[in-house]
């Protein structure tokens, strides 16, 4: 089954062993929930912990795993990648995760521009960071975004000018 990054450990918090987490997922409470499984990614290696507690605290997620109750113990996981496993049962029909957007390849007014390499997130809307011939950050909202066949790997946009060199 694959995994999906469900954050970013950005800091600790205080001295019992917290990690303050920046979220990119749209179900927090299943996510952190106390006893679930996640996985931090620390220095290639992926280790499963489970989650002992979870609060929110000025907009980042501040999570405790069982056996790691000290901050000497979770310091090193400052900047590690948080992991859960893909859960399709989480998603509305035509909803799908962001992993899945990754490798679409896009296309403005049918033709070919590049694939796409990652989404960055915010708090307005997304945007998608194609790669082709040049590299293309491109706003992830209806105003650009034509169609997507996320099944087929397929995003056809249309750009204003300026966008992007066409040579």
């Amino acid at each position: 089954m694959d995994q999906v990054i469900v954050g970013k450990i950005v800091n600790t918090h205080g001295i019992k062993g917290e990690l303050k987490v920046k979220s990119s997922t749209d179900f927090v409470a299943e996510r952190f929930a106390r006893g679930a499984q996640l996985f931090i990614d620390y220095q290639g290696q992926k280790m499963e912990m489970t989650v002992a507690s979870y609060r929110i605290h000025k907009g980042h997620i501040l999570v405790t795993f069982e056996g790691y109750r000290d901050i000497n113990l979770v310091e090193k996981y400052k900047g590690c990648l948080l992991y859960a496993m893909k859960d399709e049962s989480l998603l509305d029909e035509n909803e799908y995760y962001i992993s899945d957007i990754i490798g679409c390849e896009v296309y403005n007014d049918g033709k070919y521009i590049g694939k796409v390499q990652d989404v960055q997130l915010y708090d307005h809307h997304d945007i998608l960071v194609v790669q082709g011939q040049q590299k293309i950050m491109i706003p992830y909202v209806d105003a650009f975004i034509t169609n997507e066949d996320i099944e087929h790997q397929r995003i056809d946009v249309h750009l204003i000018e300026g966008f992007y060199d066409e040579d």
